[in-house]
């Protein structure tokens, strides 16, 4: 078999991705059926210069893409510029630190995760399989 250096790299980066986004499984599961909270650095937070984000995490699931997201619902970060609290789907690629914090879900947070979530953005649905909740 021939492989191209293009293709043996673009193996590489793909288990790159799925180790990192594996790391972050355990502890955002581990929130999520303890109702615990975490503190998290998401993509360009650092280079913002924002606070790292406080979340409660709600889910963990499969894309029908096969990457990971998380849902939950987040009470302080940045958010397009903003700091406010709402509902959030998180890209673990995106996903730069995870640190379990004690803390209670907030009323609303808490009838969010009571409500549940379907997977869909508006008609848009993308999770395939739900891991933990």
């Amino acid at each position: 078999m021939k492989f191209t250096l293009r293709a043996v790299l673009a193996l590489m980066i793909t288990a790159q991705a799925a180790q990192a986004q594996a790391e972050f499984e355990a502890p955002l599961c581990e929130a999520a059926q303890t109702g615990r909270s975490i503190e998290l650095v998401y993509d360009k937070d650092a280079s913002k210069g924002c606070a790292p984000r406080l979340v409660d995490v709600h889910q963990v699931a499969i894309g029908n893409n096969g990457k990971l997201y998380m849902h939950g619902w987040q009470s302080r970060g940045c958010t397009k510029g903003r700091d406010f609290e709402a509902k959030r789907i998180f890209r673990f690629d995106k996903i730069k630190s995870v640190t379990l914090i004690d803390g209670d879900f907030g009323e609303k947070s808490q009838a969010a995760k009571d409500e549940g979530w379907d997977g869909c953005l508006g008609s848009n649905c993308f999770i395939k399989e739900n891991i933990c909740e």
